[in-house]
C-alpha cells in the first residue's frame, strides 16, 4: 500500500471502528477477513507481498481498531510480516492469524543470551529445545517466529530465525508473571514458551543471521509500524470526534514521516536518529492535542491515556540505539 492511497483512505473512509470481541486473535481474524480482503479487492496492486503493503496494513488496522490494543496488534503483525518478507519467510505466516515473535530469554535477546538450540538431524530436519520469555501475543498466536542457535562458530553463537505453528508438538505455554508491572494494553498477553524437542523442517528456517537480520532490525521496524498504527487510530478518533483540521494535519505529517523512515535503510544511523526524532515529534503533537481529548467519549479517552502513559520496556533500548547512531557518526556527547 503506497502512502498516497493509504492516507487518502484514512481521510475519506468512514472512521468507524471494527468491533469483534475482546480477544486479539478474533479481532485480527475479523480485520483480515473484512478489511484487508476488501482493500485487496479495491487496490489489487497493493495486495502484493512486499514490505510497503505490510506498513499500509498496519495503518488500516490502526484506523479501524476499536481500542488502542488492537491498533498495537495491527502494527505489530504488520512489522512481523515485513520482517518475514525481508527474510524470505512470508509464506510461513498464517493468513489472518497472529504471529508471536519469540526472541527474548531469561537473559534478554542478545546473542549471548540465546540458549534455545536447533539440533540438526540425519534427515536434514531439526529439533528445537529451550525457553522463551516475554513472548508478546503468544497466547493468541497461530504461529511462532523464533530465534535459536544452530551452534557456535569461533566465539559466536550462530543464530537462525524459524517459524512453526503454535500447536506444534513439544510447544507449551504458560502466562508470563509480570511481577506487578503495569502494561499499556492488558488485552495483549505475554507468555513463557517452553520448547521440548520441537520438530522443525529445514523449509521452516528463514534466511540470514537470526540476530543481524531478524532481532536487530525488528526493533526498528516494530517501533515504526506500531507507532504509525497508533497514530492512525488517533486520526480515526480525531475524525469521529470533530477535532480541528490542523490536528488531523499534524497526525498526517507523523504518518508521512514514519512511512519515509520505514522504507529507507534500517541499519543506518539516519534511520535510528529519525526514529528518535519521530518519537519526540509524536510526543509534542500529543501534548499539543491534549485539550482535544475532551471531545472524545470518556471510555475511549481513558483507554488512550492508559495506552500512552506507560513508557514500556523498550524505552531504554531506543535510547541506546540513538546514542550508538551518533557514535557511528563520530559524536560522543549526544
Amino acid at each position: 500500500m503506497t502512502l498516497g492511497p493509504a492516507l487518502s483512505h484514512l481521510l475519506s473512509a468512514a472512521p468507524e471502528p471494527l468491533v469483534a470481541g475482546d480477544e486479539p486473535a478474533g479481532w485480527y481474524r475479523a480485520f483480515s477477513d473484512r478489511v484487508l480482503a476488501s482493500w485487496s479487492r479495491q487496490a489489487p496492486g497493493d495486495a502484493e507481498p512486499d514490505g510497503q503493503a505490510h506498513f499500509g496494513h498496519g495503518l488500516l488496522g490502526g484506523f479501524v481498531a476499536d481500542r488502542p490494543a488492537w491498533a498495537m496488534v495491527a502494527g505489530h503483525q504488520g512489522a512481523i510480516r515485513r520482517l518475514a518478507w525481508e527474510c524470505g519467510g512470508l509464506h510461513l505466516m498464517p493468513e489472518g492469524g497472529i504471529v508471536a515473535f519469540c526472541a527474548s530469554e531469561e537473559g534478554g535477546a542478545h546473542p549471548r543470551a540465546i540458549r534455545s538450540s536447533l539440533v540438526v538431524l540425519p534427515d536434514g530436519g531439526f529439533r528445537l529445545s529451550g525457553q522463551k520469555r516475554w513472548a508478546t501475543l503468544a497466547p493468541s498466536a497461530a504461529a511462532l517466529l523464533l530465534i535459536a542457535s544452530v551452534g557456535r562458530e569461533g566465539d559466536r553463537d550462530q543464530l537462525r530465525a524459524l517459524s512453526v505453528p503454535s500447536d506444534r508438538q513439544g510447544i507449551e505455554m504458560a502466562p508470563m508473571d509480570l511481577g506487578g508491572r503495569v502494561t499499556a494494553n492488558p488485552e495483549v498477553r505475554h507468555a513463557v514458551v517452553d520448547l521440548n524437542e520441537v520438530p522443525v523442517a529445514a523449509a521452516e528456517l528463514l534466511r540470514g543471521d537470526g540476530y543481524a537480520d531478524a532481532v536487530k532490525p525488528f526493533r526498528t521496524i516494530e517501533d515504526l509500524y506500531i507507532g504509525a498504527a497508533m497514530t492512525a487510530y488517533n486520526l480515526a478518533l480525531a475524525r469521529r470526534s470533530g477535532w480541528p483540521s490542523s490536528a488531523v494535519e499534524d497526525l498526517l505529517l507523523l504518518l508521512a514521516t514514519a512511512e519515509t523512515l520505514a522504507f529507507g535503510p534500517l541499519d543506518e544511523p539516519a534511520a535510528h536518529l529519525g526514529v528518535a526524532g519521530l518519537g519526540r515529534a509524536t510526543a509534542h503533537v500529543r501534548e499539543a492535542h491534549a485539550a482535544h481529548w475532551e471531545l472524545v467519549d470518556e471510555a475511549a479517552a481513558a483507554a488512550w491515556k492508559r495506552a500512552t502513559s506507560v513508557a514500556g520496556v523498550a524505552a531504554r533500548a531506543k535510547e541506546l540505539r540513538r546514542q550508538a547512531a551518533w557514535r557511528r557518526l563520530g559524536r560522543e556527547d549526544a
